[in-house]
């Protein structure tokens, strides 16, 4: 495994542009499309292994966070009709109700921010193998929320060698985290402490501490 900087080009706008994208957490849902894993759920998780090198302690991948820097954001929003329409339609007769102010059936439009980045590019680093990152990572085609309706659309990757910066590279850079990392962790000189988790899956909350944050 050599050091790695991986790059997103993007198409399209995305959503939540300043949101950091954890590399390893990408690879790992890649690999579960791959191997066809079921959905994971807080009782059951597969344990998934990806082409990332680990640290010392074993507790996270040698993978930053993604780098990126919002050119010019927007507003927009994701609105939901009512079914009103669709039942006079389809309904039943019995149906003489539909509330829409509240409930499963309630209207709603939500304010989400999109944005440009600058390049229209986000940057990650790594040590890895670059043969089975690309592979995996060409399976990867949006980035961020609302990717199901075409937002962060990437049109390439680009994964190569190259140069490490020196001590801690690559979650530590000039003393700043750019991964969640043990709050012992050595050489950090810009210490923020949150609630995370160190590894993927991230959002599963049974696991988080408090940790080093980018």
């Amino acid at each position: 495994m050599i050091p790695l900087r991986v790059e997103a080009r993007l198409g399209r706008v995305i959503v939540n542009p300043s949101r950091r994208i954890a590399l390893d957490a990408l690879l790992a849902a890649a690999v579960a499309q791959r191997d066809q894993l079921p959905p994971p759920v807080d009782d059951l998780i597969v344990p998934i292994e990806i082409p990332v090198q680990r640290s010392s302690c074993g507790r996270f991948h040698l993978a930053s966070f993604s780098e990126q820097e919002v050119e010019r954001r927007e507003k927009g929003y994701i609105h939901k009709k009512s079914i009103v329409d669709k039942a006079l339609v389809f309904g039943s007769k019995k149906i003489t109700r539909i509330q829409t102010t509240a409930g499963p059936n309630k209207d709603y439009r939500i304010p989400v921010e999109k944005g440009h980045l600058v390049g229209d590019r986000l940057v990650w680093w790594c040590i890895g193998d670059v043969d089975e990152i690309r592979a995996l990572l060409a399976t990867v085609h949006h980035l961020g929320k609302r990717r199901a309706v075409g937002y962060g659309r990437v049109l390439e990757w680009l994964v190569e060698p190259c140069e490490p910066w020196g001590d801690g590279f690559p979650v530590l850079r000039d003393g700043r985290p750019l991964r969640p990392l043990p709050v012992d962790h050595e050489g950090v000189t810009e210490r923020r402490v949150a609630m995370g988790a160190l590894s993927y899956p991230y959002w599963q909350r049974e696991r988080w501490e408090e940790v080093l944050v980018p």
